[in-house]
């Protein structure tokens, strides 16, 4: 059984597990890299996961049984001319659970949630422009590209584009 929810600060720990792996097992479809990360206290990803900033930001995580096995995070610009639009990013299913759905789902109460946000209008995202599954679970639930940013990111001399996606509301 899945279950989607909101992570709060006592998820902390299992959080930081999921998202180093992450960054360790797929560095080039992350901003931060796992050196950046792997060293966080649980104190500081605690508040990382209390979202009591003054504009929208939640995390959510998706447990298969009682293991958290998917993370991503949803945060609404915080400036007034730019508030309409929000971001989800650190979106990730560990890799034994792939390909069973969890990850649309993930999406699905992402957007979901974000709907929520009083005045938002849009949501971007960014993908790596090769993974191709993702790319469909995002057009899936209505996401369109406008533009790619080419060597968006550099991991070991290599550089790799990002298709920028965006969802009108």
């Amino acid at each position: 059984m899945i279950e989607i929810r909101k992570l709060r600060p006592e998820d902390a720990s299992e959080y930081q597990r999921i998202r180093v792996e992450g960054l360790k097992e797929f560095p080039e479809a992350f901003a931060s890299s796992y050196d950046e990360e792997a060293d966080r206290s649980i104190e500081d990803v605690s508040k990382r996961l209390d979202h009591k900033q003054p504009y929208t930001l939640f995390t959510a995580g998706a447990y298969y049984g009682r293991e958290l096995v998917g993370i991503g995070t949803f945060v609404q610009h915080s400036k007034r001319k730019t508030k309409h639009k929000g971001e989800i990013f650190g979106v990730y299913v560990t890799p034994h659970v792939q390909r069973n759905g969890i990850g649309f789902k993930l999406m699905e109460y992402l957007v979901e949630e974000s709907k929520k946000v009083e005045g938002l209008e849009q949501i971007q995202l960014t993908v790596m422009t090769e993974n191709r599954s993702a790319i469909r679970t995002y057009e899936k639930l209505g996401f369109e590209s406008y533009g790619v940013d080419k060597q968006s990111l550099k991991v070991n001399h290599y550089y790799y584009d990002e298709l920028l996606m965006k969802l009108f509301l």
